[in-house]
């Protein structure tokens, strides 16, 4: 062996004149095996995420080499080549997966989660799925009813619009500072450096100033440091490679380099406990060991690190794992739903979910993938390529979605009552808007005269905002806000279980209701509080123990959460308004609208209270509570919006329901005049 470390110059085959290098290989299946971990809901690794982290780093080192060496060799970049490369890489397997989903979507969602994903279907085939999840207000980490088998497009399309900038971006700046350079007797190699060290600052201080938000976690901008640091990586490669001797020592500091960066990747990844407040800081230290584990590969003399991450095994799982990324997501998406559709007993299918994504990956790779990367290079010109590929991607963006838009004629009505949720405006709402819960304070959403109302609980008291709206306006009231989606109006600690049969308690509600709640009457004393709720369908804790909504110990444990709520409400001199539960009905209702074409079909959508028998007991105990608590009032918005015991799908025009619980926000406006009047008569209002 040489005296001086091998610093391996890879083309787009993995190949180079040092060899393939399994151990870059063995990088990639940590980082995929990370993101699947996380998905598949393991709750020893709530961090898993950062796994894209990791591909992004080395992404920006690997294609930043590539370029350099076009450089060296050529004295400049072929665009269409790279272009090429990318489209023979990136879009054949992508465009399969996009199809499959479209087809699944077609036969197992209902038709305003088909609309749903088509719309995701024409972002991922355009690489702006990032922007696209920012636009809608995605949250990956607390999806709904089915979360969108394409979410993890967002970070392939980070990738593709950095393939797409960078080439060009990067040669202008050599060649910019490389002629400056020239008359300094220099290569450039420095000012390029410092031009890409900027560039990485800016995203990090977006990065850390975005947080937490959608648009933190999605942007490009906040995650181009990740790439950029990979690129300076192959900058200082270029600079100093075949410069760090071949030593024991320096093996040794390798091997303890490339343990301590994936020990500190696979902590960071079981300790991060979601991605709140991410990147962020915990994105700096990703990135940074994910740096330290590269530069240890790739600069320090080959060693026990090298070898143990170029086993076979992860070098084989890393050569299929972009195709693995790709299908692991619509597997664990569609896998229960497929269960469901051909009736098939599973609630634990791990194993079946894991052999089918790498299953799939393995076909993709070498039927689809590989083929098409390698071979179709040797005869296919980079223009014809880039031009078929551009046009396939317009296809699939364009015509695809059609399939899976609503043809009915109450299509278009239904997707917008989808949409038509009381935005939170001014106050904050959603858990992430909170960055500590017991720091929190009630919002004053409207800013009127000395008579103060307000609301409280969770979505099915925020649903009455327009009304509560309406009659402010009226009066000129003072309203204070204090609704936070998912918390419970009563003092109950609630959990979920998700697919896998894990409960995760959620504690944040209750110092949120421990912080606000009192506030709310020692700061404001409202005269009225309106209180709502559906925390009847919420998995409770009582002690150390879960309890599921349908075991007979729910029902005490729910009645007993409204003492502490009315103590603390009923502390001021106002009125405390209760409102009864609403029935949950028997399909959302858009969903039914969606696929009604005439007006007789759309009356197949209405149904009746009584198919909710389970509210009954629930609606017994909110009965009782103005004879144990003063000031308390019960009234029923059940006769709003289900009049007779009857609930309308459409009622005067509007859609009535956003889902198969919750009241459209311009029903709520079209009935504010019977909110108020149902106030007056309970004796809660007074004019």
């Amino acid at each position: 062996m040489s005296n001086r470390a091998q610093t391996p110059r890879q083309d787009e085959a993995g190949k180079s004149a040092a060899g393939y290098r399994p151990h870059l290989d063995g990088v990639r299946a940590l980082a995929v095996i990370l993101v699947i971990l996380f998905h598949l809901g393991y709750a020893w690794m709530p961090g898993g995420f950062i796994g894209v982290d990791v591909f992004f780093v080395l992404s920006g080192y690997l294609i930043t080499g590539l370029l350099l060496r076009e450089i060296s060799k050529r004295g400049r970049v072929n665009l269409v080549n790279f272009y090429s490369r990318r489209f023979r890489r990136l879009l054949p397997a992508a465009t399969v997966v996009l199809l499959a989903v479209v087809a699944l979507s077609l036969w197992l969602l209902d038709a305003v989660d088909k609309s749903s994903v088509g719309g995701d279907v024409r972002a991922s085939a355009l690489y702006v799925a990032n922007w696209h999840f920012i636009a809608a207000g995605a949250d990956y980490f607390a999806p709904g009813d089915v979360p969108s088998p394409l979410t993890h497009f967002w970070s392939l399309a980070v990738e593709e619009q950095f393939y797409f900038v960078w080439p060009a971006l990067f040669f202008l700046l050599w060649f910019g500072v490389a002629r400056f350079a020239r008359r300094r007797r220099g290569d450039g190699t420095l000012g390029v450096l410092v031009g890409v060290l900027i560039i990485a600052a800016v995203s990090i201080v977006l990065s850390l100033t975005l947080v937490p938000s959608t648009n933190a976690y999605y942007s490009t901008f906040t995650r181009a440091y990740e790439l950029c640091v990979g690129a300076i990586l192959a900058i200082a490669a270029r600079r100093y490679a075949g410069k760090i001797p071949n030593t024991p020592v320096l093996r040794s500091v390798g091997a303890v380099a490339i343990v301590v960066g994936v020990g500190a990747l696979i902590a960071l990844a079981a300790t991060i406990p979601d991605a709140t407040d991410y990147p962020g800081t915990a994105a700096l230290l990703v990135t940074g060991s994910t740096l330290l584990v590269i530069f240890a590969l790739e600069f320090l003399p080959l060693g026990i690190g090298h070898k143990a991450l170029g086993q076979a095994a992860p070098a084989a799982v890393g050569r299929i794992s972009y195709s693995l990324y790709l299908w692991h997501w619509p597997v664990i998406v569609f896998a229960p739903l497929i269960a469901t559709k051909l009736l098939i007993a599973a609630p634990r299918y791990r194993g079946v979910q894991i052999a089918a994504m790498f299953l799939l990956a393995v076909i993709s790779y070498f039927i689809i993938e590989s083929p098409i990367r390698f071979r179709l290079g040797r005869f296919a010109k980079p223009v014809l390529v880039v031009a078929v590929g551009l046009g396939v991607s317009l296809a699939v963006a364009l015509i695809t979605p059609q399939f899976l838009k609503p043809q009915a004629a109450y299509g278009q009505k239904a997707l917008i009552a989808v949409r038509d949720l009381a935005k939170p405006e001014n106050c904050p709402y959603f858990p992430k808007e909170w960055k500590d819960p017991s720091d929190d304070l009630p919002c004053v959403y409207r800013k009127g005269g000395p008579r103060v109302i307000a609301f409280v609980g969770d979505s099915h008291a925020q649903q009455w905002q327009p009304a509560i709206k309406a009659l402010a306006e009226r009066y000129n009231f003072t309203v204070i806000r204090a609704t936070r989606g998912g918390c419970p109006a009563n003092w109950v600690t609630t959990y979920l279980y998700d697919e896998q049969g894990i409960s995760r308690p959620d504690t944040d509600c209750d110092r949120w209701r421990a912080r606000v709640y009192r506030d709310l009457v020692k700061v404001y004393n409202p005269e009225l509080i309106f209180v709502a709720t559906r925390s009847q369908e919420k998995g409770l804790r009582d002690g150390g123990r879960s309890v599921n909504k349908d075991k007979p110990d729910h029902l005490r444990i729910w009645a007993a959460g409204w003492d502490k709520t009315l103590r603390t409400l009923t502390a001021g001199t106002g009125t405390v308004v209760v409102a009864r539960l609403l029935p949950t009905l028997p399909w959302r209702v858009p969903a039914c609208l969606a696929t009604a074409s005439t007006a007789a079909q759309a009356k197949r959508c209405d149904s009746r209270v009584a198919v909710d028998q389970r509210i009954l007991p629930y609606n017994a105990v909110i009965d009782q509570l103005p004879a144990k608590y003063p000031r308390v009032i019960v009234i029923d918005p059940t006769t709003i919006v289900c009049p007779k015991g009857f609930c309308p799908a459409i009622k005067d025009g509007i859609v009535v329901h956003r889902d198969d619980n919750h009241i459209s926000a311009t029903f709520a406006r079209s009935v504010a005049k019977q909110f108020r009047e149902l106030l007056e008569k309970a004796g809660a209002l007074k004019p």
